[in-house]
Parts: structure tokens; C-alpha cells; sequence
């Protein structure tokens, strides 16, 4: 089996369930392009559980990406009704704060703008990645 049908299957799997609930979760492969330099760079920080903490995004169509910059790779788009497990967060290059979360009840994990998460995402100093 091709790895796209496998990542159909898989998309498929972890999107009914959602779906049945009413919540809205978009699962999409990273596209490919050239790969950006200074501020606008993705990078991949290292990241470990260390937050207790869930949350929900502010939208209807938030992105979680690949590093934490938004010229990252997207890896889903998840809405207010898809709960979100917190693991830790880091600052960007450009300043900006962005968790590492992973959508509740699957294995889909990735990093999410704090200021898309309704409660600012995790930030206590103990939670750093």
C-alpha cells in the first residue's frame, strides 16, 4: 500500500470520530517548498510533556504546524470543539509564543500561536520546553 493511502486511512480513522462528535479537525500533508531563511525559518525545538494543562482554539480553522513559525508546515486545522492536550512552549524567533499540543484521542501533535488558543496556551515558566 502507497504511503498516501496509508495516510488516507489513517486521516480517516482519526477524522469519524471526530466528525460523529460535531467537532471539525482537517488533517492535510506538508507542502513542499522552498525552505525559508532567517526569522521566517522553520525550525523543529525539542519539546517533552511537561504541562498538565488542555485547552480549545479561539477559531473555527486553526492551524497546528510543524515548528513553532508560521511559515511551518501544517499538519492539521482543528476548531473550537477539538480539545487540545498541552505539552510545553516555546518563544520564537520573532518573539512570539507557541505551545506544543496534541489533539486529544489521537497521536496528531504539533505546535499552535498561544494567541489562537482560547487561554493563551501554556505558558508558566515550569512548562518551557
Amino acid at each position: 500500500m502507497s504511503t498516501l493511502k496509508k495516510r488516507a486511512r489513517l486521516a480517516a480513522a482519526v477524522a469519524a470520530p471526530l466528525l460523529l462528535s460535531g467537532a471539525t479537525l482537517t488533517v492535510t500533508a506538508p507542502a513542499a517548498s522552498a525552505a525559508p531563511t532567517g526569522a521566517d525559518a522553520c525550525t523543529h525545538p525539542a519539546w517533552s510533556n511537561k504541562s498538565p494543562g488542555k485547552g480549545t482554539a479561539k477559531g473555527t480553522s486553526v492551524k497546528v504546524r510543524t515548528g513553532p513559525n508560521k511559515e511551518c508546515g501544517v499538519t492539521a486545522t482543528v476548531g473550537t470543539a477539538v480539545v487540545l492536550q498541552y505539552h510545553c512552549w516555546v518563544t520564537n524567533s520573532a518573539g512570539n509564543k507557541w505551545t506544543h499540543v496534541r489533539i486529544d484521542g489521537t497521536q496528531i501533535n504539533g505546535w499552535i500561536y498561544n494567541k489562537n488558543l482560547d487561554d493563551g496556551g501554556s505558558v508558566h515558566p515550569d512548562n518551557k520546553c
